[in-house]
């Protein structure tokens, strides 16, 4: 995993405060980096492994920003990590600290390995959007994130506006409906083509997929049938890409501050369970082949 990017020298999905990225009560952060990886078939143990000994190196290091890792449960087999910073400044204090010995040797050494085992990788930077976003402050802390949903939107060149209007509209019907949930937008600024909006739902368990099925109903109720269908019927004027993708929590694959890890230890702790070999004196017993 490459946590510089390029792409903050060139700037002009839930609040995501890992330690040191923001201060508390102070919202969603004002950046975040979304680092994808698409791991060859077959070879996801192996990644998994490699991403422990980078979570680790940082650890032994006590670098002082932290990342969440997502593996995906749909869609292409990738992982993802997603990186929250207060400022673009910091994303640059990041990379300085990265280009700095012993670190530096440790992550040089670990991306070679780890580029075996991908058969693509890409990095963004986003920017925070209060306005596109639901009930940020009410938003599951960090710890508890057991699932993120992430839709990914692509808006046609010369069509924003349109979509700012629509996006008003389904906000109100949240608002409205009471909708039980917090949903986080970041605009991409850097890595993807314009127009690219990602919107983060976290949840702790999947049961809330099954609540917000339920919930659908009201949504459209106090949207009202004529603005739901004005806004159905031009997804396809409005919208170059509409992808949602589910992501499980990798605690393994993830590095988080230890004050975060205390807040649920046995699931960002996960004890490893020993391959024992035979006891002395007894004989293995031999496999029988495949007819």
């Amino acid at each position: 995993m490459k946590i510089t990017l390029i792409a903050a020298a060139l700037a002009a999905c839930a609040p995501l405060a890992f330690a040191q990225s923001a201060a508390p009560n102070d919202g969603p952060p004002a950046v975040i980096t979304i680092g994808h990886e698409s791991i060859k078939e077959g070879k996801g143990a192996a990644h998994r492994k490699v991403e422990q000994d980078w979570a680790n190196a940082f650890r032994k290091n006590k670098f002082p920003f932290h990342y969440l890792a997502l593996s995906s449960e749909s869609g292409p087999g990738e992982v993802v990590f997603l990186s929250a910073y207060p400022s673009f400044a910091a994303i640059e204090e990041a990379g300085k600290l990265e280009d700095k010995a012993p670190l530096k040797n440790d992550l040089e050494l670990l991306e070679a390995r780890d580029g075996e085992l991908r058969t693509e990788s890409r990095n963004m930077t986003a920017v925070y959007r209060k306005d596109l976003s639901y009930l940020p402050a009410n938003a599951l802390p960090v710890p508890k994130f057991r699932y993120v949903m992430i839709d990914n939107y692509r808006v046609r060149l010369g069509q924003n506006e349109s979509f700012l209007a629509g996006a008003k509209v389904l906000l109100a019907g949240y608002q409205k409906s009471n909708f039980p949930v917090s949903i986080i937008c970041y605009q991409v600024i850097a890595g993807a083509p314009n127009g690219v909006y990602l919107f983060l739902l976290p949840m702790d368990s999947l049961k809330q997929m099954d609540d917000l099925m339920a919930n659908n109903k009201a949504l459209a109720d106090a949207v009202g049938a004529d603005n739901l269908q004005k806004i159905t019927k031009g997804e396809g004027e409005v919208f170059q890409v509409m992808e949602s993708t589910l992501y499980s929590v990798s605690p393994e694959m993830s590095y988080l501050s230890k004050e975060e890890e205390d807040v649920d230890p046995g699931f960002w702790r996960p004890k490893v369970t020993a391959v024992h070999p035979p006891a002395k004196g007894t004989v293995a017993k031999e496999a029988t082949p495949k007819q």
